[in-house]
């Protein structure tokens, strides 16, 4: 009786593609251009393998955003709520700067990454550990965060020009915005000082604005911390804000 010997085993095909290397690419190519196609050219595969590790563009987007939070550079040794918070805030600002989309995508995207998740638990238990009650460190970092978010965004859109083919090609949200803020103005010189004080704002520097913005939230985030602000969990549930008595559950950043 002979011995027989087993076929041998050739190694499989490794796996050309992966959710993180779409997540990747959607990156690299910019989340306000990105289309499953160009993806499937970048990372040289068939436009349908996408689907096996995605289930369509949100998906995509989503997964672009969880990567983009997982690799942020946010934390930062420090016992001071404030600088920490900064530094937080500073972190996010940058993040929207390397990677264009992704304010809107954070803003509109119908979930939350899940690196956001615990970005934003982390960033609560820290500041729960510097002297914020719970209740006033979620208030305080959905504040910081919305308003990064926000700000970004509209600044974003701003440089942004009319469609080709309108009448509005080649103009940018910027210059019709203060188009129609003159005209208001000329046509009403009582409101003209504050026009013209609205009109150097979107002339200026746009993370300037935002860090006058935040330097505002944090001042109200010192009244909170020394109870100045009131009791917040009493206050939240006493007086919501109009349509919205719970903190924002939108995919912001780092929730």
């Amino acid at each position: 009786m002979t011995g027989h010997k087993p076929a041998e085993t050739r190694p499989g095909r490794p796996a050309r593609i992966s959710r993180e290397a779409i997540a990747a690419a959607a990156l690299e190519i910019g989340l306000a251009e990105v289309t499953l196609a160009g993806i499937a050219a970048r990372l040289g595969v068939d436009h349908s393998s996408l689907y096996r590790h995605a289930k369509g563009r949100d998906d995509i987007l989503l997964a672009a955003a969880d990567l983009a939070i997982a690799q942020l550079d946010w934390r930062t040794d420090t016992g001071d709520w404030r600088v920490y918070l900064e530094r937080l805030a500073e972190s996010l600002w940058d993040l929207y700067e390397r990677h264009p989309g992704l304010a809107d995508v954070h803003r509109t995207l119908g979930d939350t990454p899940v690196s956001g998740i615990r970005a934003f638990a982390e960033a609560v238990r820290r500041l729960q550990e510097m002297g914020f009650a719970l209740e006033d460190a979620v208030l305080v970092l959905d504040s910081v965060t919305d308003m990064t978010a926000d700000a970004f965004s509209g600044w974003q859109a701003l440089g942004r020009s009319g469609a080709q083919g309108t009448a509005a090609e080649g103009v940018t949200m910027a210059e019709k915005v203060q188009q129609a803020w003159m005209r208001a103005a000329a046509e009403d010189p009582d409101i003209a000082g504050p026009v013209q004080a609205m009109m150097g704002v979107v002339r200026g520097t746009p993370k300037r604005w935002w860090g006058r913005k935040l330097a505002m939230l944090l001042d109200g985030a010192a009244a909170l911390r020394s109870g100045r602000g009131g009791s917040s969990g009493e206050e939240m549930s006493r007086h919501p804000s109009p349509g919205k008595g719970e903190p924002s559950t939108r995919s912001g950043t780092l929730k």
